[in-house]
């Protein structure tokens, strides 16, 4: 069982709205050579990307094991790298509909599985309806990066980040950064505007979360929910939402709150 509870048809729901919404954006672009602000990657390439990570995800729904890198950044990026080489296709259009014809094929498979079904994911291990998170939050992040690479709005929302929340906090455990951490003991107790909020305690290289924190919390969080998942996933600087109090930070020692976002990894 996660920290938080999945809401399984809100996530659904979101995940099949935002699909849509990206297939929207590439689908009319004749060429897809578009490079991604700040990443390697071009739209087409990171649509592609999508498409074989939608793959997976019916795959790991249908209780196929695939193994996708380490867990680590480094061994994240390098499959990456490996499955773009072994598919050149880049026509927005086929992109499109191989992206929601995924999608709808894994909600399909999860429909037909235990809740509770434990998922050995490229992620971390995590339950079936924490699956379906994951897959709105894999897909969130690449179609915000292609939103900005196309000069469209973003399609994330605050509802949506509520969604990805049982998942961001697998991803805190799968993704917790040790060399940074090894010597570190604080308790953050991190508030999402108009949603949940999550204990996260180190205690020297092992991490614990929490909805209530297990003792007294040296750095409080309030986050507004799209600031904090643009900032998490490496999309935008944390410097900007903090001096418009999107993100804001008390306790014994606020002065941690600088450093949380980088005791994780972005995968």
């Amino acid at each position: 069982m996660g920290v938080l509870a999945v809401d399984r048809a809100g996530t659904r729901e979101a995940l099949l709205d935002v699909t849509e919404k990206l297939a929207d954006m590439i689908r009319p672009l004749p060429d897809t050579a578009i490079p991604i602000p700040g990443a390697e990657w071009t739209v087409g390439e990171t649509a592609n990307h999508v498409a074989m990570a939608g793959q997976l995800f019916v795959d790991l729904a249908s209780g196929i094991p695939r193994v996708h890198g380490d867990m680590t950044k480094e061994g994240l990026a390098t499959a990456n790298a490996e499955w773009l080489a072994r598919d050149p296709e880049r026509r927005a259009d086929r992109l499109a509909d191989a992206i929601v014809s995924s999608t709808q094929t894994f909600l399909d498979a999860v429909e037909g599985r235990p809740a509770t079904q434990p998922v050995v994911s490229p992620a971390g291990k995590m339950e079936m309806e924490t699956l379906v998170s994951y897959a709105l939050t894999h897909t969130l992040m690449h179609a915000c990066a292609i939103a900005r690479a196309l000069r469209k709005p973003l399609p994330v929302t605050r509802a949506h980040v509520k969604l990805m929340m049982p998942f961001l906090t697998v991803g805190m455990e799968s993704f917790m950064l040790k060399e940074k951490t090894k010597d570190l003991t604080a308790c953050f107790l991190l508030h999402l505007r108009g949603g949940p909020q999550v204990a996260v305690t180190f205690d020297k290289g092992v991490l614990r979360l929490d909805t209530k924190p297990p003792r007294r919390v040296d750095c409080h969080i309030l986050a507004e929910p799209v600031a904090l998942f643009l900032v998490a996933m490496g999309l935008k600087k944390q410097w900007g939402p903090i001096a418009t109090g999107k993100l804001m930070t008390w306790g014994t020692r606020p002065w941690l709150a600088l450093q949380f976002v980088g005791f994780f990894a972005t995968p």
